[in-house]
This record gives structure tokens, C-alpha cells and sequence, in this order.
């Protein structure tokens, strides 16, 4: 009967409910002290702000969820349940409140976690989430559904906060279960964004006051095969501006959900108790901040340990790590047998990886993967040729990002190794080990790494699947290189080069900025895309690793054709260039020995340069946009007006000629639609920046 009587309260009651408690009516007297305003104000904009918020779980309303937007949200997909972990959390319920704390890829992810509970036994989460799909009629079903809209930034509304820090600790303190994204807003890049740490804060404040006992935190992966909506949140991440939310766009959406699309995959992770969190936190910490901070960061590991490795990540980790080259389907076979042997090998988590052991099984990804644009396959040939498609390496890096952080560990210990081929020391391990270290905290922003012991384990484990003769070959440097030689594939280059190389531009951008004046973020973002696009176009960026053997085998392949390449570029510019005493070769050695000082200023303030700052300057942008298509960067004469007597423009032009009808027989051109150029196949990109 009490849980009917629920179910047929109206938010306005509760709302009044939580205004009437003593505890809050005495808060709200200490905030309007602290804001020196009138409490009569104050309680009237209290007052207006727990309206807007309060939810219930009324029984007319939750069936409109269940009947009507459940199913428009999730037949996109088959849903894969975690049973075991549904099962565990089954038992725990019984005793203690849940709070999930779920990735957010897209809009479906409330749905299908709500569907995944209720065919489970579970009960309905109240759930926390902005206020921009508040329209009628979506916002009236939601607030009555338990959905808790709150405002999208709240941040200097002293009352607001306390009116949320108040009924989230209402909620707690009456048992309910709870559920928030921590990411604060879906994904853009495939992978977990950095925490927001406001609505955790909240629920430690309620239990370290005694209003909530303990809670579990609960680790949710939602993982899919492929999004609908991909395309528009790649767009968004490039530069596009995001649409209102409303009853068109909520027309388009559902329009967009009825084909299906793959599986969408829910997985627990291991549930953990806030106090016990909170005591350990602060024995190893003292206490403050770095308490939510460390809990916060604990969630997002639980989360990497359980998100499965689906096919179509391990597909395009493969292919986007080859340029902008066409493959047979034995080559590309070739690549992904070995990235899917080691991830049965480390025993990640994996999702229906076995049609990827046969060239059938991989043909039927591939093919799903060009039914929805991601991928472009050829067969008008001999044989069928697959690659990504033009404009589409952002949304390949979307579903590439969603596995990568289960490589991110073995691309560090290929790193580490690599940078000590040439040493002379008789024992180089501790440098080794100080270089894997090195790299950790550089990329400590983008990803979620264990506690320093634990990843010196994690890099030991990985280091003997790399060679489980490591030690013996680490005295000479030829043994060492056949590490990497022996080794069934490198991944480094997959993982790592987007970031690296972002992170490269910003460094780069950030040491020739005036160190007197503050940093305009806007202005320096789009400096920055600019300025990698311009890289691109000068072969200034990593672009050679993307040209390796397609068995992927020889990292001594690389150094052989890098160093050709240098060598055929010296013969040429002895051959064309000017005299390096005429004007344009005076100008062209100045620019040289300016690049040559840049790089070493670069290099010796690497390490200064090194950590949040890079990542936060650049916006939390995906690299990715400026790594694609780095290997075709000569169509810049379309935007360039050569000196009509320079020799090397001459011979640039007579080229571009000779290649301009291979271009136009469809050549991969991946840079081309990363620089947003206009071609038969593709459209100009926007090059703003979404902030």
C-alpha cells in the first residue's frame, strides 16, 4: 500500500515535503547568513528552485516510459545483459541503496539501463540529468518518471546548490536508488571523459552529515556496436553546433532508432561502498578534495575493467592505423587475428570476438561497418578492398576509443622499449622503466591508470607478452630491436600517435605564445586545429608510422624507409632547390634553422609542458580530428600559389598532374576530408571549434 501510495504522488508534494524538514528549513537560514541576503528572498528562490527539481515515480507516467519511450530509444538494438552482475546486485538491494554510475554514449543509455533493471526484479532509479530535454511533452513524462532535471550550469547559484545538495540527500536518506552520469554529457570521442566531481560531493556531504547511511556505487559500462547518432556527435566534436533538443528533434531521433543497428552491451562493475571508500580515502589522503577526486577515479577504473572489446572497435583500431590505404581482406585479417589473440590472451573483457578468427566472420563486420558509412568497401576489382571512409576516420576513432584503453598499457610498454634501442648502457631497465612512467603521467588526462604499483605490475605482465625473454636481450641493442621485430604486432602507433601528436601542437603553440599575456582558450583552440592542419600539410607530423608493412612486423622496416625517404628528399633539393645563396635559398635556410631551434626549445620544455595543462588547453578535443588523413597532405596547391620560377614548384605542379587521375579513381583520401577540402566524395567540414 505505501509503495501504491508512492507511485500516486505528485512532485509538487514532494517538493513541499522536503521544504517543510527542519534540517532544511535551519541549512537554508545558515546559507542566506553566509550570502547576507534576507531569508524571505531566499526561501522564495528555494523555494522555485525544489519545484523545478522534484521528481516521482507515478504509475501512469512510468508506463508511459516503459510503452513508449523504452521502446523508441532501444530497438536499435539487442540488449547483452550482464548476469552474473545483475545477479550480485540483486542480493545486495536487499540491504543497501544503489547509486549506478553509467558511461553515457547516447540518449538511449537511460532507457536501456531502466529496461535492463525492470526485466530484472530491480527497482526504478531516480535519475539525475540536465534540464535541456525538459520540453513538453518528453520533460512532463520524465519529471513524473523519476527523472530529476536539474539546470546544465548551476555553478556560482549558491541557493541552487543547496536546494540539489538538499533533495539528493532526501533522496538517499528515504533509500531510493540512484543514477547520474559523471561524465556530465555523452561522449564525443568513444572514450570516458574526466569526471565531474559536484553531484558525488553532494552524496558524501549527506552521508558524512548523518542524513544517508551508506551507499554502493555502482560502475556501469554501456557499450554499443554502432550509434545512430555517431555521425552527429563526431560533427559536434569538429565544430558543429549542437541542436536544441525538441519536439522536431525528438521526431528525427526516433526516426533514426527504427533500423537496428547491433547489440548494446550492459556491464557491472564491482559495486563500491561510499563509506568504506571514504575511510580509505582519507587515511591515504587527509582528507578533502582529493577524497571525491580519488573515489571519483576508482568508479572510472571499475568501469575499463569491465567494457568489453567489442569487433567493430578491434576493426577500426586496425584500419585507422594504416593511413589512407585500401586492404584486401586477408590484410586486414592479417592486422585484426593478432589484436584479438591478445585480447583473449590478457583476458580483457570481449563481446562476440569470434567471427573475427575467420576472413567470413570479418567479411560480415566489415560489411556492417559500410552499411552505415564507417568503412569503405570496393568491389569493383579483382578483389574487394576495404578502408575508411572519407570523412568518417572521427566516428572510426569513436568506436576504436571505446577498447582502446585495454591497449593503452602495452602501446606504453612498446614506447618505453623503442626509446632505448639506441643506448649504450649495459642494463637499460631503469631508464626503460623511467620512460614508462614518463608516458603515464603524460597521458594520465586522457586515460585512467591504476595506482603506481599496481601499473608497474601491468607493464611487468606486458612486457612478458611482449618477449618472455626480455631480460636476457636487454643488454644488447640488436636483441632488443628483435623484441620488437619478433613481436605478432605494435600497437603503439594505433593507440597513441592522435594523442601524442595533439598534445605536440598544443606544447608547440603554448611555447611560442608571449609569456607575459594570459591564454585566450577559445582563440587558442582554434590556433591550435589550424596550425595542426598546416602540420599536416608539411608531413611535420607521425604520418610515416602509419605507412609500416601491412603484417605489421618490423619496426626496422620504419627506420629503413625513413631513412630513404631522407635521403631521396637531400638528392631532390640538391637537384631542384636554389642556391643556398641565392634569395630564396637564403629564406629557405633561415626557416630551417628557426624550425631546427623550435624543435629543440620544444624538446628541452617538454616535460614543463607535460599534463593538464596541455590536455585542458586543447579543449578535451579528440586528436584524432588532426591525426586523419596526415599521409595525403599535397593537395595543398589547390590552396597555395607557387612562385611560378621556383624549380620545386615546377616539378609540384608537373606531380599534382600525373596524379590528379589517380585521385579522381578513388583513391583513399582521408586528409582531404579531415582539412574540410571540397571533393567528389566529400563535403567541406566547419573548422570552429566546440568549446
Amino acid at each position: 500500500m505505501a509503495t501504491l501510495r508512492s507511485m500516486l504522488r505528485s512532485r509538487s508534494q514532494n517538493a513541499r515535503d522536503v521544504l517543510a524538514t527542519e534540517r532544511f528549513q535551519n541549512q537554508l537560514a545558515l546559507v542566506a547568513e553566509r550570502l547576507k541576503r534576507p531569508l524571505a528572498e531566499v526561501k522564495k528562490e528555494a523555494r522555485v528552485g525544489m519545484h523545478e527539481i522534484a521528481s516521482t515515480q507515478n504509475l501512469a507516467f512510468t508506463m508511459m516510459w516503459d510503452r513508449g519511450l523504452g521502446p523508441m530509444h532501444t530497438r536499435a538494438w539487442t540488449i547483452d545483459v550482464d548476469k552474473a552482475g545483475i545477479g550480485n546486485l540483486q542480493r545486495l538491494n536487499k540491504t543497501s541503496s544503489l547509486v549506478f554510475l553509467p558511461t553515457h554514449r547516447s540518449y538511449a543509455d537511460a532507457f536501456i539501463l531502466t529496461q535492463t533493471l525492470r526485466d530484472n526484479g530491480l527497482p526504478r532509479n531516480y535519475i539525475l540529468g540536465g534540464d535541456n530535454l525538459g520540453f513538453f511533452p518528453l520533460g512532463t513524462i520524465l519529471r513524473n518518471a523519476g527523472g530529476v532535471l536539474m539546470r546544465r550550469s548551476f555553478q556560482d547559484d549558491e541557493v541552487y546548490k543547496f536546494v540539489v545538495r538538499e533533495y539528493l540527500g532526501y533522496l538517499a536518506a528515504n533509500g531510493h536508488n540512484l543514477e547520474w552520469y559523471m561524465e556530465g554529457g555523452r561522449s564525443r570521442t568513444g572514450k570516458l571523459r574526466p569526471p565531474k566531481y559536484g553531484l558525488l560531493r553532494y552524496l558524501v556531504d549527506a552521508i558524512e552529515s548523518g542524513v544517508a547511511d551508506d551507499m554502493l556505487l555502482v560502475p556501469v559500462a554501456m557499450t554499443y556496436d554502432q550509434l545512430h547518432e555517431i555521425g552527429v556527435m563526431a560533427a559536434e566534436e569538429a565544430g558543429a553546433k549542437k541542436a536544441k533538443e525538441g519536439l522536431r528533434w525528438l521526431a528525427d531521433y526516433a526516426r533514426m532508432q527504427r533500423k537496428w543497428i547491433g547489440t548494446a552491451y550492459v556491464r557491472f562493475g564491482e559495486p563500491l561502498s561510499l563509506k568504506a571508500a571514504l575511510r580509505h580515502a582519507d587515511a591515504e589522503h587527509g582528507g578533502g578534495r582529493w577524497t571525491v577526486e580519488k573515489i571519483a577515479f576508482e568508479v572510472f577504473e571499475r568501469i575499463n575493467r569491465v567494457t568489453p572489446v567489442t569487433a567493430p572497435a578491434l576493426v577500426t583500431l586496425a584500419l585507422l592505423g594504416v593511413g589512407d590505404r585500401g586492404l584486401t581482406l586477408g590484410e586486414v585479417h592479417r592486422l585484426v587475428e593478432p589484436l584479438r589473440a591478445y585480447a583473449m590472451q590478457r583476458g580483457l573483457p570481449t563481446a562476440q570476438l569470434d567471427p573475427l578468427k575467420n576472413e567470413k566472420g570479418l567479411a560480415e563486420v566489415l560489411a556492417t561497418l559500410a552499411t552505415s558509412g564507417v568503412v569503405l568497401g570496393f568491389m569493383q576489382g579483382t578483389e574487394p578492398i576495404y578502408g575508411i571512409n572519407p570523412g568518417q576516420h572521427s566516428v572510426a576513432a569513436f568506436y576504436r576509443n571505446s577498447a582502446i584503453h585495454g591497449f593503452v598499457n602495452r602501446a606504453i610498454t612498446e614506447l618505453a622499449w623503442f626509446m632505448e634501442l639506441g643506448t649504450t648502457a649495459k642494463d637499460p631497465l631503469p631508464q626503460a622503466w623511467q620512460r614508462g612512467f614518463a608516458l603515464r603521467d603524460l597521458l594520465k588526462f586522457d586515460f585512467f591508470f591504476s595506482d603506481r604499483d599496481t601499473f608497474a605490475e601491468e607493464i611487468k605482465a606486458e612486457m612478458r607478452l611482449l618477449d618472455p625473454e626480455f631480460k636476457a636481450r636487454a643488454a644488447d641493442p640488436e636483441t632488443r630491436l628483435e623484441t620488437l621485430r619478433r613481436a605478432p604486432f605494435l600497437v603503439a602507433h594505433r593507440a597513441l600517435t592522435a594523442f601524442h601528436e595533439a598534445y605536440y601542437v598544443v606544447a608547440d603553440r603554448l611555447a611560442a605564445h608571449p609569456i607575459d599575456t594570459s591564454v585566450d582558450k577559445p582563440r587558442f583552440i582554434d590556433e591550435c586545429v589550424n596550425v595542426g592542419k598546416q602540420y599536416l600539410l608539411q608531413h611535420r607530423l607521425l604520418a610515416d608510422l602509419h605507412d609500416r608493412p601491412v603484417d605489421g612486423r618490423h619496426a626496422g622496416a620504419i627506420q629503413r624507409r625513413q631513412a630513404w625517404r631522407r635521403d631521396q628528399g637531400r638528392d631532390l633539393d640538391q637537384r631542384h632547390r636554389p642556391g643556398r645563396h641565392s634569395r630564396p635559398g637564403r629564406a629557405r635556410a633561415r626557416h630551417g634553422r628557426a624550425r631546427n631551434d623550435s624543435g629543440r626549445r620544444l624538446r628541452h620544455q617538454g616535460p614543463e609542458l607535460q599534463g593538464a595543462g596541455l590536455r585542458r588547453a586543447a579543449g578535451g578535443r579528440d586528436p584524432s580530428d588532426l591525426r586523419a588523413g596526415a599521409g595525403d597532405a599535397r593537395p595543398a596547391a589547390a590552396h597555395q600559389v607557387p612562385d611560378a620560377g621556383d624549380p620545386v614548384a615546377r616539378r609540384s605542379r608537373r606531380q599534382s598532374a600525373q596524379r590528379a587521375p589517380h585521385r579522381a579513381a578513388g583513391r583513399f583520401q582521408p586528409g582531404r576530408a579531415a582539412l574540410g577540402w571540397t571533393t567528389p566524395s566529400t563535403s567541406r567540414r566547419s573548422t570552429t571549434t566546440r568549446t
